[in-house]
């Protein structure tokens, strides 16, 4: 008895009036309202393909004093589509920060690309036939290839399991030239072509450059292999 007129005092004393709860702002609200803070960053990232939100917890319902109140979530890092996300929800009253909350979500996006029907290999020509669409979970790291016509005449330069995405970043050109092979030597000087008769001296791919030597002059030069017949020298 004595600690109830102690505590009776104490409240009259100090004002300590209990705090009187006018509005309840559900787990359900709180939930759509960080979901819509997520929909909306990924739009702004341009990220429109199918997708799905999974968050680890689920907001309970919190019980707010009298007052105007505004709820805003923000996600303070980017959306990341392998890990976990987060969002921070902050509930005002009166204009007031009355209560922040944190949790995680899972955010899933799907497209439909080339997956290998086999394991490539090293090195080895891939066709049409190796691949086939379907869609997947993507990491958002990688652009994956959706043609078969982007990955013409390439080879994998890792080896990609039967069943995985691919990305054009897997493949590169093949060996077009070797040593000690014959090759056509195109010199292109300020518009003006000459072409002679060569030897490769290092291997290498389209694109790359090599060193060859000239049949004639026996001079060594540095050459960009333009197919498996040619080379070409720009001075």
């Amino acid at each position: 008895m004595r600690k109830i007129f102690l505590l009776a005092a104490l409240i009259l004393f100090f004002g300590l009036t209990p705090r009187a709860f006018a509005y309840t702002i559900t787990g359900a609200e709180l939930h759509s309202i960080a979901l819509e803070a997520l929909e909306n960053a990924l739009a702004e990232r341009g990220e429109y393909r199918r997708h799905e939100i999974f968050f680890n917890q689920y907001p309970t319902d919190i019980k707010l004093p009298e007052g105007v109140v505004d709820v805003k979530a923000e996600i303070p890092t980017a959306i990341n589509y392998v890990s976990l996300t987060p969002v921070r929800t902050i509930i005002f009253v009166n204009g007031r920060a009355y209560r922040t909350m944190s949790f995680t979500a899972k955010v899933k996006v799907y497209d439909t690309v080339l997956v290998a029907n086999h394991d490539l290999r090293i090195e080895v020509a891939v066709t049409a036939s190796d691949f086939h669409l379907a869609e997947i979970a993507i990491d958002g790291r990688n652009e994956y290839v959706k043609e078969t016509s982007e990955l013409e005449g390439l080879v994998p330069h890792r080896f990609v399991r039967a069943g995985s995405p691919v990305s054009l970043n897997y493949f590169q050109q093949p060996i077009a030239v070797n040593p000690s092979q014959r090759v056509t030597i195109i010199v292109n000087y300020h518009g003006v072509k000459v072409t002679a008769s060569g030897i490769v001296l290092t291997r290498g791919r389209i694109g790359s450059i090599v060193k060859v030597k000239n049949e004639t002059s026996e001079k060594i030069l540095s050459a960009k292999v333009i197919d498996s017949h040619t080379v070409e020298v720009k001075l």
